[in-house]
């Protein structure tokens, strides 16, 4: 149970063997957006406006502006500025960690992007250098 980019994949003689699996060992469900948004950090300078939608926490459900710079402190606000993108916390959770990327959600339908060029940029600065991973099973 390494990460898919753990580097000592990297060092074995002959790769093929090792046969990587993917395993659900790891789940986020944010409970609290802004302050989620606001404890982690970018890759890339951000400033969006997302429009979360939340079935069971109406106080997440709404426009949240995430402005930082890149690796350096975020700040998340309430705000009624038009969305750039519109996603569920469960797919915002998916990619909070920067292991799934909001560009392949968006692909598959689950982020929509309502100002062009939005996505790719959120997508880049929600990307982490290192992929996440849960190495205890629970």
């Amino acid at each position: 149970m390494i990460p898919t980019d753990d580097p000592l994949t990297h060092l074995l003689v002959d790769p093929r063997p090792a046969s990587p699996r993917l395993a659900d060992n790891l789940w986020v469900r944010l409970v609290d957006v802004p302050a989620a948004l606001a404890a982690r950090r970018y890759a890339t300078d951000v400033d969006v406006v997302l429009h979360v939608r939340d079935a069971r926490l109406p106080g997440n459900e709404g426009g949240w502006r995430v402005r930082a710079d890149a690796f350096g402190e975020a700040r998340a606000s309430r705000t009624d500025d038009p969305a750039d993108l519109s996603l569920d916390v469960r797919d915002l959770g998916a990619a909070y960690l920067g292991g799934v990327t909001l560009a392949s959600l968006g692909a598959a339908g689950f982020v929509t992007e309502h100002a062009p060029g939005a996505l790719a940029s959120t997508s880049a600065a929600f990307a982490w250098p290192v992929a996440p991973v849960c190495s205890w099973v629970f």
